[in-house]
């Protein structure tokens, strides 16, 4: 059964219903052919369903025991691109689809060079763009929030997982003048960044050499250090405002926000 579409609100609901269009030709996998290990991974009861239940009747435990599952190195591409649509408007609606965050999508970026379409490509192109730009926009990321609790670096490293290019997205975080979005960047540098080793500090970034060249080169640009720059002087000129929440975590109400945008500030201009 096709998920019927409904009228959009939102550019990341506009950006699902894309991917259901762009993905809607593929059919569930044939019984007993899911790629998962039903002896010890995934509940075999679940997995018979991922195959006869129409797929926006599949839950966020199906998803997270199948992410879960051993699996082959190579993915099946026509499965993956059947579950793509469902995978991600879970991921939309906030879902724990992995126990670690970085591997969500990590199944789409398995498929072999050349699986996904112009169109499909666009479609998940897209879907990261409008979810991106949506977590920015909350700030600090609560676990309730878009980005589950997990700074925006973690999220980049969740859509390089997948092979969605990144540098839509950084341009796009580059261009955002709002509070929320620059305090993102405070944070996602604050945390998972070594300035004076020029090295992402995210432990599942060690064999992604594509995403820390990507990050690496982006942070270090003179143009991208000169926007940032402008964006910290501005929002410190300016002063709190209701869109500065509250600190948050236990961690960051150590390191109080005034010492986490100094910080950045300083090895970004040193």
């Amino acid at each position: 059964m096709k998920k019927q579409p409904t009228p959009a609100t939102t550019p990341l609901e506009a950006a699902t219903q894309a991917v259901y269009q762009a993905f809607a030709k593929y059919s569930a996998p044939e019984v007993g052919t899911l790629d998962v290990c039903t002896a010890c991974c995934m509940d075999a009861d679940l997995a018979l369903q991922m195959s006869h239940l129409p797929l926006p009747q599949l839950t966020e435990k199906h998803i997270y025991q199948y992410n879960d599952s051993a699996k082959s190195q190579v993915q099946p591409a026509d499965e993956i691109k059947y579950l793509a649509p469902r995978l991600l408007e879970l991921l939309a609606e906030g879902a724990r689809l992995h126990h670690s965050t970085e591997l969500y999508l990590d199944r789409l970026g398995r498929c072999e060079p050349g699986s996904f379409s112009a169109t499909e490509q666009s479609a998940l192109q897209g879907f990261a763009l409008a979810y991106f730009a949506q977590g920015l926009e909350q700030w600090p990321a609560a676990s309730d929030s878009l980005f589950q609790g997990d700074n925006a670096f973690t999220i980049l490293l969740m859509w390089a997982y997948a092979r969605v290019p990144l540098e839509p997205l950084l341009q796009h975080w580059l261009d955002s003048d709002s509070d929320a979005s620059t305090l993102n960047f405070v944070d996602a540098c604050y945390w998972d960044y070594v300035w004076n080793a020029n090295q992402m500090g995210n432990a599942f970034a060690a064999d992604q050499a594509e995403y820390k060249r990507t990050m690496e080169e982006w942070l270090n640009r003179p143009a991208t250090k000169a926007r940032w720059t402008e964006k910290l002087m501005r929002l410190v000129d300016a002063g709190p405002t209701s869109s500065w929440l509250p600190a948050g975590a236990v961690d960051h109400q150590r390191y109080p926000l005034p010492e986490r945008i100094s910080a950045v500030f300083d090895a970004m201009t040193a």
